[in-house]
């Protein structure tokens, strides 16, 4: 057996661990803190002092990031020709809620929600020598609640929500003019005009109320390649550098699992305030899906909800070692938030690697289908020699 094979076994080993003994692992649930204690107690026995880090987190907004909007919209509708002003006031809560939660990830409805308790794991891992340099690499231990719109149409799911924000955009702008129009008694001129618009708006109140029943369901997924996939790197790097010979001379290497990613990318956001000091001129990895068939190693350079870039200096320097390891790589974009936003909101150099799938058929994220039966072990092990490239290039 080479070393690839051998690696490969003991990833396999290590996934398969945790969905035999803990399964899916919701935020915030008993199974999430479960795979963490586990995550934390397969580091003590490699000779590490790892730390388990609880935090807060507002469970319930990130559901009713997708469901809320929905209802106000309907809402705004119904009172739009009764008392345009209370639509407006409807429509502005609508959009702040689908924006500000869904596209900037902001929070903006989570003080409206109780709180529940999740976990980061925190390995730091001293350098031989004075550090000079300092190195995070981070994934995820929670799992998502499956979608059952991405289970049945893939990446339709993604025209549903953009239809959705776009009539509620829409709809925000045209409230206003409806108000000055009245205010100005211009309403024959623009009757027409918010008519058609009106019933196109009446005709979408399916596609909203698909996106409130159909988006997400209490149903957690195992998450095999989101992101067990991402911890067994973790933990593979870990287990090389537990061998003293093999720790780095100049760098000092923090080694992070992050509680409650799925809902925000909440555990990492805690990690960066809470040590953003000692972090700021670090160079950040995070690992995210990486099990995908055939898929070259994804280094993305920016992430589109999120509006941030990742540092491209980061980025150029990973494809290059990874050619050099004839390892196949795509600089590209991210959809969704990853937990490097976390870190590139704060300008410390960041950014994550991946897998995507080839085509509709594979599209498992976030579904029931996200087993480890699915998942291709190549990429995982091209990851952790990049990872490990990356260290020694850095740390000499």
């Amino acid at each position: 057996m080479d070393l690839d094979e051998q690696i490969i076994v003991e990833m396999k080993d290590f996934i398969l661990e945790f969905c035999e003994k803990v399964g899916p692992r919701s935020p915030c649930s008993n199974s999430e803190s479960k795979g963490a204690k586990i995550f934390y107690n397969k580091l003590k026995k490699l000779g590490y002092n790892a730390k388990n880090e609880e935090f807060m987190v507002h469970l319930g907004a990130y559901k009713a990031s997708f469901r809320l909007p929905m209802i106000l919209f309907i809402l705004s509708l119904i009172f739009y020709w009764i008392y345009p002003l209370l639509s407006l006031i409807i429509s502005i809560l609508s959009c702040s809620i689908l924006i500000g939660e869904m596209y900037f990830v902001k929070g903006v409805i989570d003080l409206f929600f109780p709180k529940r308790n999740s976990q980061n794991i925190i390995l730091k891992i001293e350098s031989q020598d004075q550090s000079k340099n300092k190195i995070i690499i981070g994934s995820h231990i929670d799992s998502n609640w499956e979608f059952p719109l991405i289970r049945k149409i893939r990446y339709g799911y993604i025209i549903i929500i953009s239809i959705n924000l776009i009539l509620n955009v829409i709809l925000f702008i045209i409230l206003p003019i409806k108000i000055i129009v009245i205010f100005l008694e211009l309403k024959t001129e623009f009757f027409y005009i918010e008519l058609i618009f009106y019933l196109i708006f009446i005709g979408s109140i399916p596609i909203a109320l698909i996106q409130f029943f159909f988006i997400i369901s209490n149903r957690p997924v195992m998450g095999a390649n989101d992101n067990l996939s991402g911890m067994a790197v973790c933990y593979e790097i870990a287990r090389y550098y537990s061998i003293p010979e093999n720790r780095p001379r100049n760098t000092e290497l923090w080694i992070n699992a992050y509680g409650c990613e799925e809902i925000g990318s909440k555990g990492s956001k805690n990690f960066v305030k809470k040590y953003y000091k000692a972090i700021k001129n670090a160079k950040v990895i995070n690992l995210d899906m990486l099990g995908y068939k055939d898929s070259p190693v994804h280094i993305h350079k920016s992430e589109i909800l999120g509006l941030v870039k990742m540092d491209y200096n980061l980025v150029e320097l990973i494809d290059k070692l990874a050619k050099k390891l004839n390892i196949k790589t795509k600089i590209s974009s991210s959809m969704a938030y990853t937990d490097s936003l976390s870190f590139a909101r704060k300008q410390i150099a960041a950014v994550s690697m991946s897998s995507m799938p080839q085509s509709s058929k594979e599209f498992y994220y976030h579904t029931r289908n996200d087993i480890i039966e699915n998942l291709d072990f190549k990429n995982l092990v091209n990851v952790y020699k990049i990872c490990i490239d990356l260290i020694k290039n850095i740390d000499e």
